[in-house]
């Protein structure tokens, strides 16, 4: 049977191409080190390799935003820290003003008491810097809001997100006042309201009022401790939620020694040192409860119990910015029962920062969770795609055989192909 030379050269060419293709397609797994280069050549590998690539674009997304959420934690934890520094030192200017230069009597010129009135507001202005700071383009003590400035004095008010922050007790109840999240791999899922679930994401910002208070004081109560008298018995009431303590002490030389055996005397007979009484009489309570009440039951000389409940505010700049304000008013008994209320708001402060602490450790192991992840998640991949030691060499082998065989199709060409006009120009 006669085979047309058409026929010849087109089964020649289409096997010349083929080997060709094979050898090439060997080249590029070795030089790749990849099993296949296209999903068709091992479909059920190449389905598991996409899963386990989709796992490590997540993980590199997580990895990410914890290296953000780091920064911002860290920024946070900063700002943090300077705010309870400069409440310590407005403590202290409070105290040389309500004291002057003489351990009993006030002697500040008005001059010097402005001077340090205009010291203290500066400390509030730091403070409203610090808590209006941008890092990785967010507020992150604005709550949502990272369109302007969440706090602001305007005329010796402080504004946050647009109101006074005097006007609620509650953070949540401030404009804005949500928190922003990121997703670092632990199943973010909304409620049935559409918010984040706060137990499956990462907070990024902060509610700035939750850091740094806001309302008034619900119970305040000051005690005078210059006006007992040493050597005599006092008792008063503390009401505590459901329960109700009578406290004795006797009175001591000093307004100091007063204080110390208040504080001996309510940790007796409470138990705890939660509540206590600072060193210019006020009442500190460590114990959240809503009914929270002081008052005498001496049966001889009285103690003089001040309510100052609704007279402090919650929050630290406006605080600051009331205490430069009785500065500046004079009167040193005052100031010196204010230096007790913004001692007190170190507590807050600290509290703060616990929580930021707690969370920067939350972050370090989530950081430590997702590289773990990440290398088991390439080490997988590496299994599904990549050409082992042992398949590596078996296809090096492959390719030197594919590579003679190609050498030999073009020899064989030079016998079957015919030889045309072109051969010979």
């Amino acid at each position: 049977m006669r085979i047309a030379s058409q026929t010849v050269t087109r089964n020649y060419l289409n096997r010349l191409e083929k080997t060709y293709s094979d050898k090439y397609n060997s080249e590029k797994k070795i030089a790749g080190h990849r099993q296949y280069d296209e999903a068709s050549e091992m479909p059920a590998q190449a389905a598991t390799a996409m899963r386990v690539r989709k796992a490590i674009a997540n993980l590199n997304t997580y990895q990410e935003n914890l290296k953000t959420a780091d920064t911002i934690y860290s920024s946070a934890e900063s700002s943090v820290t300077a705010i309870s520094e400069i409440i310590q030192i407005t403590y202290e200017k409070c105290i040389e003003a309500a004291n002057g230069t003489s351990a009993d009597v006030h002697t500040h010129t008005p001059d010097q008491m402005e001077m340090i009135a205009t010291n203290i507001e500066a400390y509030a202005d730091e403070i409203a810097r610090l808590m209006n700071l941008t890092v990785a383009d967010r507020r992150i003590f604005g709550g949502i809001n990272n369109d302007e400035k969440a706090f602001r004095i305007d005329n010796g008010r402080v504004i946050y997100n647009g109101v006074d922050v005097d006007t609620y007790n509650e953070p949540k109840l401030f404009p804005n006042s949500g928190v922003s999240y990121c997703d670092i791999g632990l199943g973010m899922t909304l409620d049935k309201n559409g918010r984040v679930d706060e137990q499956s994401a990462l907070p990024l910002t902060f509610n700035g009022c939750d850091v740094i208070g806001c309302g008034k004081q619900d119970k305040a109560y000051n005690i005078d401790l210059n006006a007992i008298e040493d050597g005599t018995a006092y008792s008063f009431e503390i009401t505590v939620g459901d329960e109700t303590f009578a406290i004795g002490f006797t009175g001591g030389a000093t307004p100091i020694d007063s204080q110390k055996a208040i504080n001996e005397a309510i940790k007796n007979t409470v138990g705890n040192d939660k509540i206590s009484v600072l060193e210019h009489g006020l009442f500190t309570n460590g114990i959240t409860q809503e009914n929270f009440s002081i008052r005498d039951i001496s049966t001889g000389s009285k103690l003089k119990i001040e309510d100052k409940s609704g007279a402090y505010s919650n929050n630290i700049i406006q605080s600051i910015l009331d205490a430069a304000k009785m500065v500046r008013e004079g009167n040193g008994e005052e100031i010196a029962k204010y230096a007790d209320h913004v001692y007190d708001l170190q507590t807050k402060v600290s509290l703060t920062l616990a929580k930021i602490g707690n969370q920067t450790k939350f972050i370090e192991f989530n950081q430590t969770r997702v590289t773990n992840n990440l290398e088991t998640m390439f080490q997988r991949q590496n299994d599904l795609e990549a050409l082992a030691d042992g398949n590596l060499a078996a296809e090096i082998t492959n390719r030197e055989m594919l590579d003679s065989i190609y050498t030999a199709t073009l020899q064989m060409g030079a016998s079957s192909i015919p030889q045309s006009i072109f051969d010979f120009i």
